[in-house]
């Protein structure tokens, strides 16, 4: 599976999913993986279960898939995304809740890649790798050439040694794909990456998708409009 489609933090966001699927598909990947939080801040979690589960996209468990379905208390989440993740309870089928629940803290791909939501190294933590010096520390306690992480909605790529600046095979990196449906760089439009582990290559795409729709669903839920921008970070 030399070329791998990696994306993360869904967050609900249907019409962002949508957008991101259809970019690459055209690039014909061979493995899709999503490092988890498939729900919380949008408005469409259920949809994006079922397209997930549909087109059998290997899922980690994120924090957001936890607090969801009962692996992590909704006390850990701050206002008004506790509200939306106790509405996501409600809405989304005992079947979905189970989905979540079964979704694993890390997967591996013999000794090319691990992955995990947030950090390989005691996952269930969910701490935030949004530092080199912290990126490094984990690399230097795996033995994976690749370790991919989502979790900071913010794509990264970071070598185990000081400098490297290219993608090169003779290094370890964590790579992080950035959100699908909530960025935190400064740029509204989705973010993912496409890795072939046969050029050693990797492209971090950035996808328009329609921003209306995603904050009109949060709306219809209830949440004012101030709300919804603070939930999306519009």
């Amino acid at each position: 599976m030399p070329r791998i489609a990696l994306i993360s933090d869904i967050h609900g966001n249907l019409p962002a999913l949508k957008a991101v699927l259809e970019k690459m598909d055209s690039m014909d990947p061979d493995f899709w993986l999503c490092l988890g939080d498939v729900v919380g801040y949008g408005p469409f979690p259920s949809e994006c279960i079922d397209i997930l589960r549909e087109r059998n996209i290997r899922t980690l468990l994120g924090n957001h898939d936890a607090g969801v379905c009962g692996k992590l208390s909704v006390k850990h989440f701050k206002n008004p995304n506790r509200k939306l993740i106790k509405h996501t309870q409600e809405i989304i089928s005992e079947e979905q809740k189970k989905w979540l629940f079964d979704l694993p803290y890390t997967i591996s791909d013999s000794d090319i890649w691990l992955a995990a939501h947030a950090t390989p190294i005691h996952p269930e933590k969910w701490m935030y790798l949004d530092s080199a010096v912290k990126a490094r520390k984990v690399l230097s306690e795996i033995d994976f050439k690749l370790c991919f992480v989502g979790h900071t909605h913010v794509p990264a790529v970071v070598a185990d040694q000081i400098g490297i600046i290219n993608f090169n095979k003779e290094y370890k990196y964590l790579i992080n794909p950035g959100s699908v449906g909530q960025s935190r760089d400064n740029d509204f439009r989705a973010s993912c990456m496409l890795i072939d582990t046969d050029k050693w290559t990797i492209d971090n795409l950035r996808v328009e998708y329609n921003t209306e729709k995603v904050l009109s669903g949060l709306i219809e839920l209830g949440f004012s409009r101030r709300e919804s921008h603070q939930l999306l970070r519009y």
